[in-house]
């Protein structure tokens, strides 16, 4: 009897062949689309951290609003490269005022009550008022998320690591186009606190938005840093912030070869965040990040660009300067 047309034999299993067709399609498809998911990955990231940046410096004009000055770089000065223990504890001796060290505290600390951080303002400000040595509030570990970048593939860094000192940022604000303290000799002392650097943020600045004569358009208040691991790395470190970890200067393009050099080399190198050798250049950070080719930085007035790893360098010096009357040069 010849079977019902209707009736087919049942079809074969996939064989080998089909089968590795259909993974290798698959993985070409994912191979496609896992760069284009990374890419909107890191563009998110990317406006993110624009975004804290701007809602960063909107705040140092919250202060501004209030006390008619820019909140200080380092509300003590920074601690001298030379002499470091002996002058800060005897600041007076060499010219300086004196120094209260329990107060080691940043412009981070000073913008809180207007990023509603005011609890966390509040108590570190009664715990100021009591103490006069520095010691480390375990509520200084919180995570505050507008300081944090997402592209930092080493943030955040919090307590333990960096000898209980509390929670390292990824945003610093600027102090200047070269130095943050003066690199002296023992004959010729010069700014060893930073207290006169030609930024807006630096040690016990007080900076009104007057005095920003560049324009607040073309001076530079904020960009990132990248943090590293380790008790002895101080960069991005605001709650002790002496050491120049929690300000940067435009001295060199962003993301450099060339090292950073907090004060005392209290530096420990790892892959995108160098560390100089010497203080030959001073005392300085410079700006860093996990974006593809250059770094956000916020502009005084609040605006936000994204600065090349290639621009020109004397560009960037200039952005550094508050009062320093440059031609403008094209990036």
């Amino acid at each position: 009897m010849l079977p019902h047309p209707w009736h087919t034999r049942p079809r074969a299993a996939f064989t080998l062949i089909e089968l590795l067709l259909v993974i290798a399609i698959i993985a070409i498809l994912i191979g496609l689309l896992l760069p284009a998911v990374q890419k909107v990955r890191e563009a998110a990231a990317r406006m993110k951290c624009s975004n804290n940046l701007k809602q960063l410096v909107l705040a140092t004009h919250g202060f501004h609003d209030a006390i008619n000055a820019l909140p200080p770089g380092v509300s003590q000065g920074y601690f001298p490269e030379l002499n470091g223990s002996v002058d800060w504890y005897n600041a007076t001796a060499v010219g300086a005022p004196a120094m209260k060290d329990a107060d080691r505290t940043c412009w981070a600390y000073h913008i809180l009550p207007y990023i509603e951080q005011g609890p966390l303002f509040q108590q570190n400000s009664a715990w100021l008022t009591a103490n006069t040595s520095v010691t480390t509030q375990t509520v200084n570990g919180t995570v505050l998320p507008t300081f944090l970048c997402a592209s930092d593939p080493r943030g955040p860094k919090i307590p333990p690591d960096g000898a209980g000192q509390g929670l390292h940022v990824n945003y610093v604000l600027c102090h200047g186009s070269g130095s943050a303290v003066t690199v002296p000799t023992a004959s010729a002392p010069l700014d060893r606190f930073g207290l006169s650097v030609n930024g807006i943020y630096y040690g016990r600045s007080k900076t009104r938005f007057t005095d920003i004569t560049d324009g607040t358009s073309n001076t530079v208040a904020a960009s990132e840093i990248l943090v590293a691991p380790g008790n002895s790395d101080v960069r991005g470190r605001i709650w002790n912030a002496i050491h120049a970890g929690a300000t940067f200067s435009t001295i060199f393009p962003p993301n450099s070869t060339i090292g950073d050099y907090p004060q005392g080399n209290r530096c420990t190198a790892a892959p995108n965040v160098p560390c100089a050798a010497s203080n030959s250049n001073g005392v300085y950070l410079v700006s860093r990040s996990g974006h593809t080719g250059g770094a956000n930085a916020a502009m005084a007035d609040g605006s936000v660009r994204f600065i090349a790893n290639g621009i020109k360098p004397q560009a960037w010096l200039d952005m550094g300067t508050r009062a320093g009357g440059e031609t403008p040069v094209a990036e």
